[in-house]
């Protein structure tokens, strides 16, 4: 498979202090991939989508490589060829109607249209203000302008805490519909059997390093591929495993 984005010995750090929160970063995603980067809450996740958009706050600062089909990657690539689903839906514009907030993406109403209905959502919904919306409505439209835009790659930032079991269901199911053979999603959650379900491959994020990338079959049965005492641990918490995670060392061995 032909790589999409790679990351290459990314750290981020705050300006003064020079204190590392990501460190060494190095992924690489491929043309219709969607690899999850899983983690505790706290553990920098978010940090490296804003790394990836340039938004980081400004009392942090970044090192390392990030190409987009061997480019640099741009803050001026943001809405055009990457796209960032952000974990809110508050990211919407309050003040400005729907319609125009998709425009933002695409002018192509035929392919508005199209994913709207792909979406279950009526075209009613383009003269809708954010605050007339359904909680499930404004992450379909979040999810929507990532589909309408021509990015190449699209990162799902935390998409589904706070969602039922159907909500979630369907988040995910329109996650894997963004998958195709010219795009790659990274979905960025602590959700790992949402990772589970959607991903090709699971990268393991553990006190601000990947300390492992493993193809998701690798937990299956007895995770007996996996190496990193943290990734074990992972695995054996699924409820399949009986949540079993007493006495287990996160230290590399």
């Amino acid at each position: 498979m032909k790589a999409l984005v790679e990351i290459k010995g990314l750290s981020v750090f705050h300006r003064h202090s020079k204190q590392e929160i990501l460190k060494d970063i190095s992924l690489t995603i491929n043309k219709g991939e969607i690899v999850a980067l899983v983690g505790a809450s706290g553990s920098g996740k978010s940090l490296l989508a804003e790394a990836i958009f340039h938004i980081l706050p400004s009392t942090m600062d970044y090192m390392g490589k990030m190409l987009l089909q061997n480019h640099r990657i741009e803050q001026s690539m943001n809405g055009k060829k990457i796209v960032l689903v952000p974990q809110s839906v508050n990211a919407l514009d309050p003040l400005m109607k729907i319609g125009k907030q998709i425009q933002l993406f695409s002018h192509d109403v035929n392919r508005i249209k199209r994913i709207l209905n792909q979406l279950q959502l009526t075209d009613n919904v383009m003269s809708k203000y954010p605050f007339q919306l359904s909680g499930g409505q404004a992450r379909r439209i979040l999810v929507a302008t990532a589909l309408i835009s021509n990015a190449s790659f699209i990162v799902a930032d935390e998409p589904t805490p706070g969602l039922d079991e159907q909500a979630r269901h369907e988040m995910l199911q329109l996650l894997k519909s963004i998958q195709s053979d010219d795009r790659a999603l990274l979905m960025i959650t602590h959700d790992f059997q949402a990772a589970q379900e959607i991903a090709d491959k699971i990268a393991v994020l553990y006190q601000g390093e990947i300390v492992e990338v493993v193809n998701k079959i690798a937990f299956d049965k007895e995770g007996s591929k996996l190496v990193h005492p943290y990734t074990k641990a992972l695995w054996k918490a699924l409820p399949e495993n009986y949540f079993s995670i007493k006495g287990t060392s996160y230290a590399n061995s």
